[in-house]
Parts: C-alpha cells; sequence; structure tokens
C-alpha cells in the first residue's frame, strides 16, 4: 500500500496526518493519539446499536424483526449488531517508530450488543492496523514503563478488553514490528481477538531487552467460538513466544519462527492449535501442551538449541499429534511430562492417543504435500489500478451497482479496487482475465431480489490466464443472502480467496473443473433454514489448499467431490456434515472444531469409496450439543461408523477424534 494509492481510497486513516499527527520518529509519545483512532473508529458501532435498538422498538408487533438475528421475542430486542455495517476504515502505518507508553486499544465501555434485552458481547470488530512494511514500522513501549512491571501481564496492543465475544469479526494486524522496550517484564506485546475471520500475518514482536524481558509475545486469551490465521509471526524473546488459553477457541498458526524464549516458544492450555512450519532456536521447549480439552497438531517443524535435559514438545494432558518435526541438542523430540519417547530427535509421526480405522488399513495421515499460498505483492502501477468510484459505483445500499460494478471489472486494468460503503448487486459480475487483483478493501454487499433467487453467484471468474486471480478482503453483512454463493469458479485459472467474510451467503463453488484453489480466512453462514441446502465450499475436481475456513449452518458444510483438498484448521457451526469426500475424492483434514452439533443423525466426516484422513474435536456449550457420529465412511456395499462414544471426551458431550484415515478410493 503506497502513497499514491492512499489519497485515492477513502478508508484509509493515516496515522501521521490531520487530524491525528502521530510522530513516528520514536521521539514523542503517540499513546492518547492511537487510541483515539480505534475509539473512533468503534464509536460507529455504538451509534449503530442505538439507531438499530430505537428502530426496533418503535416497531409495534412484539416479534418484529429487522434481518436473521435483529428481531424482539415477546418484546424482548435482540440487537446482535448495527443493521448498517459502520464502513471499513485501515488503521495505516507510515514507516517509523511510535512510542507508546500504555495500551493500544478502546476505551469504551458501552462497546457491546444487546441479547435477550440485556447487555451481551462486546463489538470489538473491523479493526484492522495496516503497516507500510513489517521491518519499516515499529510500536515500541518505554523502557522501564511504569504498569508494565513483572506480573502485570498488560498488552501492548489490546484487541479485545472485555471477556468474550462471539461477534468480533474480520479483526487483522499486519506488517507491524512490536517491541516491548527494555525492563518492562510484565509485558505482552499483543492480544488478539477475532471470531470466524481474523488475521495476523508478517508480525515481529520483540523485547529489546538485554534479557529478553517480557511475559509473552502473542497472547489469545478470551472467548468464544473465536478462531484466527496467524502467519509469517516471528517472536523473540518473552517468557513465552506464544501463548493461547481458552477451551473454545482455536488458532491456526502457519510459518512461525522463535527464539530467545524463558520457558516456552508456544503454551497451549485447552485449545484447538494447528501449527505447520515453526522453527525455533530455544533451549526450554518449543511447545507445551498443558489442559484436559488441548488438542494440538504439529506438522513440520525445526527446534533447534534444545537443552538435553529437556524436549522439544512436551505434553501432560490433552491430545497431540506430531508430524515431520526435526529437533536437535534435545534428549527426544517428543515427551510426556518429563520422559522421552522413543522417537529420539525426529517425530516422523507421533500421536499420544489412539488413532481409528474402520477397514483395517494403518491409521495413518495421507501426509499431502501442502503448497503455499503464492505470495504476490501489491503493484505499484498507478496506470493499472481501477476504484470502483470511478465506474459510477455508489456504494449506499440503495442504488444498483451491477453495471457499474461489471464496467469496473471490463476497464482493462489489473487492480480492481472498492471505495467504502454497501455495493446492491442484482446480476453476476464477470472477473476476466485481465483482472489479476480484486480488492474489496473491507467492503459490504447486498443482493437484489433477482440475485437472491435466481442465479448461482454474485461473481464469476471466466476466461484462462496462468496469472493467479486475488479475491480479498471482503466484510458483507446480513443483506447479502440467498440461494447464490459468492463466487464461482467457472475457469481453471489459479484461484486466491483471502480474508473473505460473507456473514449470510455461501462462498464458492466450480462449474469448470481442473483448477487450484487456496484459501485463507475465509468464513461464511447460509442466511437461515430455507438456505441449507446450499454448501458454502462446493469443489469437484479441484485442487485446494486451505487454511481457516469458517463454514455455518448448512447441511453439508464442504464438499469434496473426486478432487483433492488439504486444508488445516476450521471451525464449523450447526448440525450438519462438517466434511463430504464422494467419488475418489482425497481430503486431509489437519485440525478443526465443529461446534454445537444438535444430535441429529449427521456424521462430522463422511468418506464414500474415497481417500480420508482427519484430525478434529467438537465443541458445545450444552450436553444436548452432540455429534452423535464422528465418521461415516461407505466403502462398497458397507457402511461403517465411528460414534462419539467411542472417542477421547473433550468437555460435555465433545470429543477429540486424535486422527481417523480411510483409504477407500478405487486406484485406476
Amino acid at each position: 500500500m503506497n502513497t499514491s494509492l492512499l489519497k485515492r481510497f477513502k478508508g484509509v486513516i493515516d496515522v501521521t496526518k490531520p487530524p491525528y499527527n502521530a510522530d513516528n520518529s520514536g521521539k514523542t509519545d503517540c499513546t492518547q493519539v492511537l487510541k483515539q483512532i480505534v475509539d473512533d473508529i468503534l464509536a460507529e458501532n455504538i451509534k449503530g446499536m442505538k439507531e438499530t435498538t430505537d428502530k426496533l422498538l418503535a416497531m409495534p408487533d412484539p416479534n418484529a424483526r429487522i434481518s436473521f438475528e435483529i428481531c424482539k421475542n415477546d418484546g424482548i430486542p435482540d440487537v446482535i449488531f448495527p443493521e448498517k455495517l459502520p464502513l471499513g476504515k485501515i488503521i495505516y502505518f507510515p514507516n517509523g517508530t511510535y512510542l507508546v507508553s500504555d495500551t493500544i486499544s478502546y476505551s469504551h465501555e458501552n462497546l457491546c450488543n444487546i441479547f435477550l434485552g440485556l447487555p451481551g458481547y462486546e463489538l470489538s470488530r473491523q479493526i484492522y492496523f495496516k503497516g507500510e512494511s513489517r521491518d519499516g514500522v515499529t510500536i515500541r513501549l518505554k523502557d522501564n514503563c511504569r504498569g508494565f512491571g513483572f506480573g502485570a501481564n498488560k498488552p501492548v496492543v489490546s484487541f479485545m478488553r472485555a471477556e468474550l465475544s462471539n461477534v468480533a469479526m474480520t479483526n487483522t494486524f499486519e506488517d507491524i514490528t512490536i517491541d516491548v522496550g527494555s525492563g518492562n517484564s510484565g509485558a505482552v506485546g499483543l492480544v488478539f481477538f477475532a471470531n470466524n475471520t481474523g488475521s495476523i500475518k508478517n508480525v515481529r514482536i520483540v523485547s529489546s531487552d538485554s534479557e529478553y524481558r517480557g511475559y509473552a509475545g502473542l497472547e489469545i486469551n478470551h472467548e468464544i467460538i473465536s478462531g484466527c490465521y496467524v502467519k509469517n509471526l516471528e517472536v523473540i524473546g518473552f517468557q513465552y513466544g506464544v501463548r493461547v488459553i481458552p477451551a473454545r477457541h482455536y488458532v491456526t498458526l502457519e510459518h512461525i519462527a522463535l527464539k530467545h524464549q524463558k520457558k516456552a516458544g508456544i503454551f497451549v492450555n485447552n485449545t484447538m492449535v494447528m501449527v505447520r512450519d515453526i522453527k525455533s532456536e530455544n533451549s526450554v521447549p518449543a511447545m507445551k501442551i498443558d489442559g484436559n480439552m488441548a488438542h494440538v497438531i504439529v506438522a513440520d517443524g525445526e527446534l533447534t538449541g534444545g537443552n538435553p535435559l529437556d524436549s522439544g514438545i512436551v505434553y501432560s494432558l490433552g491430545s497431540c499429534y506430531i508430524r515431520n518435526v526435526r529437533s536437535d541438542g534435545y534428549k527426544s523430540a517428543v515427551a510426556f511430562r518429563e520422559f522421552p519417547r522413543a522417537d529420539g530427535n525426529r517425530a516422523i509421526e507421533f500421536s499420544n492417543e489412539d488413532t481409528y480405522t474402520l477397514f483395517d488399513e494403518n491409521a495413518q495421515t495421507l501426509n499431502l504435500t501442502a503448497e503455499d499460498i503464492p505470495d504476490i505483492p501489491w503493484n505499484n502501477d498507478e496506470t493499472e489500478w481501477a476504484f470502483s468510484d470511478e465506474y459510477g459505483a455508489i456504494g449506499d445500499g440503495i442504488h444498483d451497482d451491477t453495471v457499474a460494478v461489471q464496467k469496473l471489472m471490463n476497464s482493462g486494468k489489473k487492480y480492481i479496487f472498492f471505495q467504502p460503503g454497501e455495493y446492491l448487486l442484482n446480476g453476476t459480475i464477470n472477473i476476466p482475465p485481465s483482472v489479476e487483483r480484486v480488492n474489496f478493501m473491507y467492503c459490504s454487499l447486498a443482493a437484489g431480489e433477482k440475485l437472491r433467487s435466481e442465479l448461482k453467484s454474485a461473481f464469476r471468474v471466466v476466461g484462462e490466464s496462468d496469472v493467479p486471480l486475488i479475491v480479498e478482503d471482503v466484510f458483507s453483512w446480513e443483506r447479502f443472502y440467498g440461494h447464490f454463493r459468492f463466487i464461482e469458479h467457472a475457469s481453471k485459472r489459479t484461484l486466491i480467496l483471502s480474508d473473505l467474510h460473507i456473514q449470510t451467503a455461501a462462498l464458492y463453488f466450480n462449474s469448470e473443473q481442473g483448477g487450484k484453489v487456496f484459501i485463507e480466512n475465509c468464513a461464511c453462514t447460509v442466511g437461515g433454514d430455507m438456505y441449507r441446502a446450499v454448501c458454502p465450499f462446493e469443489f469437484v475436481g479441484q485442487t485446494v489448499y486451505a487454511r481457516n475456513m469458517n463454514p455455518e449452518r448448512a447441511d453439508c458444510e464442504i464438499i469434496n467431490d473426486h478432487g483433492t483438498l488439504w486444508f488445516m484448521g476450521f471451525k464449523a457451526e450447526g448440525y450438519g456434515t462438517t466434511v463430504k469426500t464422494v467419488n475418489g475424492g482425497v481430503t486431509e483434514i489437519l485440525g478443526g472444531v465443529a461446534s454445537m452439533g444438535e444430535n441429529k443423525d449427521l456424521p462430522v466426516v463422511v468418506n464414500e469409496n474415497s481417500d480420508v484422513s482427519a484430525i478434529l474435536s467438537t465443541n458445545g456449550y450444552w450436553p444436548e450439543h452432540i455429534f452423535p457420529y464422528a465418521v461415516k465412511e461407505v466403502r462398497g456395499g458397507e457402511t461403517r461408523f465411528i460414534g462419539y462414544g467411542e472417542l477421547p471426551k473433550r468437555l460435555l458431550n465433545c470429543f477429540r477424534l486424535p486422527l481417523y484415515s480411510g483409504r477407500g478410493r478405487v486406484k485406476d
């Protein structure tokens, strides 16, 4: 993101420019200015909540309804969020050093919604921190700062001040270094929180103390049904590099570098945590797992610098699956408390709990090769940019923008940007091969009647190109609903879907087979019972690599029909099947949470004459939140099940599936 783009985009707040004028020389304290920016952004949620509540209360019907989740029940209001989303605004930090002396967060005490007529969940969402570059932007805590002493465990930047939320969506923290300075033993670099979609990307958290003092680099310690994707994180120093606590959270970590921790590189209590590609240079364990409900997957790691009296990964409680992890210097790669395993310095494939198969194979993961998402930088050629307002799109949620958005796509420009707003669409928009990037810049979308009832998709990828297409940064709310999907993949062109939140519509299907798809940090929730038959993610004959998917409330959340699907990290919600693989498909699931089963006769995983390996957990809030079956496998004419009573218990009637594998694909 460069200066020219900032000038043309209306949704970026440059913290160094008026009215805030934050100093980036590292000489003047920026604390109050940065806190004010966050407060000003979240004030729009408070304003919207009041306007929506007043509107609902003025409606005479005791069961009046504004949208799916804004209604009255016998006169008692539920206002889960504002009827109209606040405009997305990116808090942008140009290169420089920003000196702070207190936690950068919001200070609103009334930042909550209304549930059953009472104050409910915290509305700490749509908080987008973006730096010009990780190595160029530093938020630095003053040395020996008051309030950050030993035992304080106080964050430098925090996304959550209350106890819990289930509507804190799309928070992001990208391309920034946090330095907790010197002499701040109780400092936490970043406390992060997000629901369904949220990401930390390209971030360094360091202690510049000569003894690397500080409590934790990254801490995730709030509830509920929450999840986030962390990619390209480096933590230097602290007692703990990453600390993840809550039971009903899940975290997907990828490309993590840890160094100079004093107690552990990563500490996991009762959470579901998936880690891929961890590099730890520590004498202490790279990871400690210590919670009855913990469920941890580690795939691909190099753990160096170890103490010969300790182990690279130490577990006391919970479940862990470790694959392709090498250690150097430790007495073993994996240990139960202080007792080494026989794996020596390499864990090729290890599970501390029983593994499961239904047709007598060896229970092992498919061990698919996981391709990284292509890293395609932003282009700085202004002649290749096109903005929505330049082609007549209004973005007020009232005027039909279909024709204008199609003109935008047909502009011949490679890079398409949307200004803040809500874009009403009533037709399918074709994305031609000339387009290489569509960045919605966290705008919202609304569906017209024709799109809701007649059409298959809001956007369609058409035509072939050797250049991948990136579609990114959407936060669409409850006016975007219907039987359609957000995007139709109608070509073999490689497609990257990143940071997409579609609250009440399904997200993806393909009408042309043979393509490749990358997905990171994408969520969708089908909008009500009448749409449950629409599958949120349907892949037919595709090759798919996904991280942190969040499909919800459909009869089947993810379908792989004779394709190859590798994914790490998911949260599904509702009574439906999470993943169904059919017709010789190949699916590997490395961790995730299926939430809130309703005791329906629908298994979490279905394998019909295909190859599937799966590691996952379930989650619930009441005893009746049950998935009766973890797995249903159909092979030839025979059907077998793994029932929840056969598996290790997690909490209530929830379970862990340490590892299931079934290889029923008919080989050519």
